[in-house]
């Protein structure tokens, strides 16, 4: 079994995710997030989880010393009957310096830490301009955390393709259009 596969499994036994490239944590504190998302939730300060291992593990994977940015994003979209399945996104910009062909790349060793629910408050569906109501498996606690768990991850644990885009493109295209996430296409 991957260990993203191990992740999956403990999915449904009701513990959350929080993806590191740093080994050793043990109690996770509340920040303020660096966050290019239009909506509120996203931006406020505590410490930020998911009840989704797979894109915890986008975050423990990322290189930061060699990815200057992430785009990233598990959603579901409300339909008649019900919510979509999860779709992900995964893009990482390279530093200035640094030249890669390939997203995967930039990804390095991280760790996802295995978090127990207890305070934490699930982000609200919210309405996405050209998308419709959809729903993200974020959460946030305004507490410390201590985590139950750590999992060691490498960038062969990733299953999905990582794309690549230019950050200061994107910074360009987030001001003029907050809700055109990937913002990877030129604004109308």
């Amino acid at each position: 079994m991957s260990r993203w596969q191990f992740l999956r499994w403990l999915e449904p036994r009701g513990v959350l995710f929080h993806g590191s490239p740093q080994s050793g944590l043990t109690v996770f504190k509340p920040r303020a997030p660096h966050d290019l998302s239009a909506d509120d939730f996203s931006k406020r300060t505590g410490v930020f989880a998911t009840s989704d291992a797979l894109w915890a593990l986008m975050y423990a994977l990322r290189d930061r010393r060699r990815a200057r940015r992430m785009l990233n994003a598990a959603l579901q979209v409300q339909q008649a009957g019900g919510w979509s399945g999860t779709g992900y996104f995964l893009s990482l910009a390279p530093q200035p310096d640094v030249t890669v062909t390939r997203g995967h790349e930039l990804l390095a060793p991280g760790v996802v830490y295995v978090l127990p629910p207890d305070g934490f408050d699930l982000m609200p569906p919210y309405d996405w301009l050209g998308q419709g109501r959809v729903r993200e498996p974020h959460l946030l606690c305004p507490h410390p955390v201590r985590a139950l768990m750590a999992v060691p991850v490498t960038p062969a644990d990733f299953p999905l393709t990582v794309r690549l885009h230019d950050a200061d493109r994107v910074d360009a295209h987030c001001a003029a259009d907050p809700w055109g996430f990937p913002w990877l296409e030129t604004p109308s």
